[in-house]
């Protein structure tokens, strides 16, 4: 991990304008010159992300910061707009931000300034835009072919009107990492474009790549505290593992590590001399090991698979549920509950993922009509271990971690288990929850970003 910088003077959101007239140089109001304890004439070095240039001060009427269109045009910085901006008397050095990119991929095929640019997630980035620009930040999306580690700026995108706005930009303070999917994550010029961006000396990178579901098990068992939510789990390697998990668990479920949306999980019943698997709602049996295991392989294809014994997660109206939470960093670096909801699995299905067609639902309303008098000690169980979790999970992962989904399982008599931990949490602008969470599920990651930055 790269170490912290020290810690910033005070930051304050300010009205920045071009002028042509003053060329290098940059003017003050008297009142936020002398806020921010800067000399009132003289050179001082102004840095926007990684850009940095010599400007001359001078101090100006009214209340908007004045800087010369010439040393806007040099450090990549777009005006007007409203940024924040800060004093290092130490090593005299006036920042102006926070500079943050966000990272993507660009859709294929999609048009250099096409309205869904990023495909499903266009609307997704278009909040977080908005948000950062409320928070008096310079946003912009950047993907892998807007990084040039010859150049001394990023090409990204901005929201203009319906439509995206392409331009050069800073190298970014922060860079949030939101690559929308595994298989994108892998290409090679993601690879390259992420690498130089982790590797910028003044940079922070936050929420990187995707979760290995065997990596991460590993690392959470050497954790005390984790270690008490985590489920018996072990790698599927050819079929003596598997005969040996199934003797000591009859129902077993199987999951590619580097899966999600509940895509790929297969359940399997050792049920007298018979076995019995389904994924999904297709349902399958054999008396033969060898038969069962032979079909275990066609769906696993080449694909890493754990195994878990199944939980026996409480039941409502017949069906499992589980417990579904986005918990977030806001703007001071501490951990906030930014959703909490109940996932009830569909008709016939295993698992209760919405995008297979499970049912979100209010928690306290499905802990009642499960465990009656007992929900309140059941949900108190769920809090403490969401608390521990998070503050766990920062002990043995590697950079900032901004934001994590936990998918928790309630077995029938109300204990917690840590079903997944998600990385890149999934989230809708158009949400049937909340207007609040849905908001600040945009907003915690960007003011989180300006934390980092130390504005």
């Amino acid at each position: 991990m790269k170490g912290k910088r020290p810690m910033s003077s005070l930051s304050v959101k300010v009205k920045l304008v071009a002028d042509s007239n003053i060329g290098d140089g940059i003017g003050l109001p008297v009142a936020l010159q002398e806020r921010l304890e800067l000399p009132d004439r003289g050179e001082v070095e102004v840095r926007v992300g990684g850009r940095k240039q010599t400007a001359t001060l001078t101090i100006v009427s009214g209340k908007r910061v004045v800087v010369g269109s010439e040393l806007a045009r040099k450090l990549y910085l777009p005006l007007p707009r409203s940024l924040c901006i800060r004093y290092d008397p130490g090593a005299m050095v006036l920042h102006i931000g926070p500079v943050v990119a966000v990272f993507a991929v660009k859709r294929r095929g999609a048009g250099p300034k096409g309205r869904r640019l990023f495909g499903v997630r266009t609307a997704d980035l278009r909040q977080l835009m908005r948000h950062g620009k409320s928070l008096g930040m310079l946003t912009y999306v950047v993907s892998p072919e807007g990084v040039d580690p010859e150049a001394d700026y990023l090409k990204g995108y901005v929201p203009a009107s319906k439509r995206w706005a392409s331009g050069q930009f800073p190298i970014p303070d922060v860079v949030y990492d939101r690559i929308q999917a595994r298989s994108w994550e892998r290409r090679p010029s993601t690879r390259s474009a992420k690498n130089y961006l982790r590797s910028l000396p003044n940079t922070r990178y936050f929420n990187e790549g995707f979760f290995d579901k065997w990596a991460l098990h590993q690392k959470m068992i050497e954790h005390e505290v984790l270690r008490r939510y985590v489920p018996p789990t072990e790698q599927m390697a050819g079929p003596q593992s598997l005969r040996a998990f199934l003797a000591e668990h009859p129902s077993t479920f199987i999951k590619p590590t580097e899966g999600s949306q509940g895509k790929g999980i297969v359940r399997i019943r050792r049920i007298g001399d018979r076995y019995e698997w389904r994924q999904g709602r297709r349902r399958h049996s054999t008396t033969r090991f060898e038969s069962m295991y032979k079909n275990i392989k066609r769906i696993q294809r080449q694909n890493r698979y754990i195994m878990q014994p199944d939980l026996n997660l409480a039941r409502f109206r017949a069906a499992p549920f589980d417990v579904r939470i986005l918990m977030q960093r806001d703007g001071d670096g501490n951990w906030r509950q930014t959703k909490i909801y109940a996932r009830l699995a569909a008709p016939g299905r295993l698992t209760s993922n919405l995008s297979g067609g499970g049912t979100g639902m209010i928690l306290n309303s499905m802990l009642k009509a499960r465990f009656g008098r007992a929900r309140r000690r059941v949900r108190g169980r769920i809090n403490r271990a969401i608390t521990e979790i998070v503050h766990a999970l920062d002990e043995v992962l590697e950079g900032p971690l901004g934001e994590v989904g936990l998918d928790l399982g309630i077995d029938r008599r109300g204990g917690v288990w840590l079903i997944e931990v998600n990385s890149k949490p999934f989230r809708k602008v158009a949400d049937a929850g909340p207007k609040k969470g849905v908001r600040l599920s945009f907003r915690r990651p960007m003011a989180y970003a300006r934390h980092l930055a130390q504005f």
